[in-house]
């Protein structure tokens, strides 16, 4: 009798840890290790343990509120379920192997305030959704081939403090609007082929 009792208690226990994070946030947070190679990563999720013990991932009143995965040889593309992650306040992925496009309605994530795609081999434009991010203070996309222009309502970042596109394949004119972003420090627009003059203003 105390044998199951232990058991069941065991199994509880499980049950709980895994219930600190929803199942749709969990399920996201697996979906990108599968979209990434997770099983060739520098360092691996244990899928069996709880999110919170997780490699990179941080859990904060059972919300993941943060993915940081810095060079950690990940290989693939972000897949669109990372959007379910609603409590994401920082996505850091910097100098890995991911490739397609970033996600079209990345403005989804509401709560972002880092955006750090960097150093990857990301193509396709900057989603017009990540001028929704009205939280976002730093925004590093560097060292990738993403094409197309900067989006058009890119002053609706408000508190963006780092903006750094550099080694792009960027083109088209600088948006009047960049220009109305009074806490940049750090722009990094160099190496693209944008066009125009800059505002003397």
């Amino acid at each position: 009798m105390k044998l199951f009792s232990t058991a069941f208690l065991t199994i509880l226990l499980s049950i709980s840890t895994f219930a600190k994070v929803s199942r749709v946030e969990r399920n996201a947070l697996v979906k990108l290790f599968e979209s990434t190679n997770g099983k060739q990563w520098n360092v691996k999720w244990d899928l069996s343990t709880s999110v919170a013990t997780w490699y990179g991932v941080k859990v904060e009143n059972d919300k993941v509120i943060s993915v940081n995965l810095q060079n950690n040889n990940l290989v693939g593309e972000i897949p669109a379920e990372i959007l379910n992650l609603k409590n994401l306040r920082e996505l850091h992925l910097h100098k890995n192997k991911i490739s397609g496009a970033i996600p079209s309605n990345i403005g989804q994530l509401k709560e972002l305030k880092v955006l750090n795609l960097s150093f990857n081999s990301l193509s396709g434009v900057i989603p017009a959704s990540v001028c929704e991010l009205t939280n976002l203070k730093n925004l590093e996309l560097y060292m990738n081939v993403l094409s197309g222009v900067l989006p058009m309502e890119i002053g609706a970042l408000k508190q963006l403090e780092i903006f750094s596109v550099f080694n792009n394949e960027l083109g088209g004119q600088i948006p009047n609007s960049l220009y109305e972003i009074t806490t940049l420090k750090t722009l990094l627009l160099n190496s693209n082929k944008l066009i125009g003059t800059l505002s003397t203003d």
